[in-house]
């Protein structure tokens, strides 16, 4: 049998397990729960997050295959992606609005999907309704944690809101600048974007600590499914070596080169595979890139211009979740459509983390709530 991973029912199960996990948060006060028995603390040192038994599976799918963390980054895709099923893509809006949409992720305890912008936080459920959870000042990248709150990047900082409504301060966008996109690693740290100063890293635990771990900025940033590599979103694509005991992710490796004159790109996410979908904002084009053959896969077209950012999600983590338009066009929206393609749907992150202080702000909890 072949080494390259392949749409089996083990990733399959293992890979939307991990998206259980991320997204059953909203019984997570049940201190009784399946969950909380599957968890274990952070260590004293605070080097290790809690890790949930799924990331466990999933990462041993992955070096079983021999793709180790010392091997390559994620396994060859070329002979086993379904990339015909990219050819005919069709998105359908979601829902419509008149303020600008970012940083999109989901929670499948209820299938619903949230996206940050002008407002913080916007939960819009499975009928296409529109709930405000925490408004301005807005936000980027957003993803939740194992005990239902969510992590929020923007003008602020790093902000993390609470199913109770509390909002913290984990990063202050005063000092630091404002924030674009974000992304957990294995050991639960945060790696975020600030466009204008660099990446920023916050380790998880109490006595974690905030460090730039690069001078260069960027806007999307997406750790990959085994945990190696950051990937970087310019006017190319790089990623940086992961070495969490270091002050700094060194020197960045250029993967892509996107074509001359067609601009960079925003927002960007990983399939089961571990091919990057980076999303161009000036046409709205999805190009989805193989790293580790260094090529383009396929390039697909939102249908609304500009496009911002993706998440995968859905019961079979197949569905494309897409933030679009801009308020001069009159376009604001969410999109989605079933790729038939599985999504990777993130680390999982950690449950304690730094907090410099909570702040007046409170999310508005019944739009966060759980419809299920």
């Amino acid at each position: 049998m072949s080494n390259l991973i392949s749409v089996s029912t083990e990733v399959v199960s293992t890979i939307f397990l991990l998206a259980l996990c991320l997204g059953s948060q909203l019984p997570i006060a049940d201190k009784s729960s399946d969950f909380n028995r599957k968890v274990r603390p952070i260590t004293s040192s605070g080097e290790s997050a809690l890790i949930v038994n799924a990331e466990k599976s999933l990462r041993k799918i992955f070096t079983a295959r021999s793709f180790s963390l010392d091997n390559v980054s994620l396994p060859r895709t070329s002979e086993n992606f379904p990339a015909e099923k990219l050819k005919h893509v069709d998105f359908h809006s979601m829902a419509e609005f008149d303020w600008f949409p970012e940083g999109p992720s989901y929670r499948p305890a209820d299938d619903s999907y949230f996206f940050s912008g002008n407002q913080a936080l916007t939960r819009v459920d499975n009928e296409g309704r529109l709930h405000e959870v925490l408004g301005q000042p807005g936000g980027g990248g957003t993803h939740f944690l194992p005990d239902g709150s969510v992590l929020i990047v923007g003008h602020v900082g790093l902000r993390r809101m609470f199913p109770d409504g509390r909002v913290a301060l984990l990063a202050d966008g005063k000092k630091i600048g404002a924030g674009n996109d974000l992304s957990v690693g294995i050991h639960g740290e945060v790696y975020f974007s600030v466009p204008k100063a660099g990446i920023f890293r916050l380790t998880a635990g109490d006595s974690g600590c905030l460090e730039q771990v690069t001078e260069q900025g960027c806007n999307g940033l997406e750790v990959d499914p085994v945990g190696k590599f950051v990937y970087v979103v310019r006017s190319n694509v790089q990623r940086y070596r992961i070495d969490i005991k270091s002050r700094s992710l060194g020197k960045p490796e250029t993967v892509f080169e996107f074509p001359r004159g067609h601009g960079g790109g925003d927002g960007c996410t990983f399939d089961a595979w571990g091919n990057l979908y980076s999303i161009h904002f000036r046409t709205g084009t999805i190009r989805v890139i193989d790293p580790e053959e260094r090529k383009l896969i396929a390039e697909i077209p939102v249908g609304v211009v500009p496009a911002t950012n993706l998440t995968f999600g859905g019961p079979n983590n197949s569905d494309l979740f897409v933030t679009a338009g801009a308020p001069k066009h009159n376009n604001c929206q969410v999109v989605i459509t079933n790729l038939g393609v599985t999504g990777f749907c993130g680390h999982v992150g950690a449950t304690e983390y730094p907090v410099i202080r909570f702040l007046e702000q409170r999310g508005d909890t019944e739009a966060f709530a759980n419809d299920r």
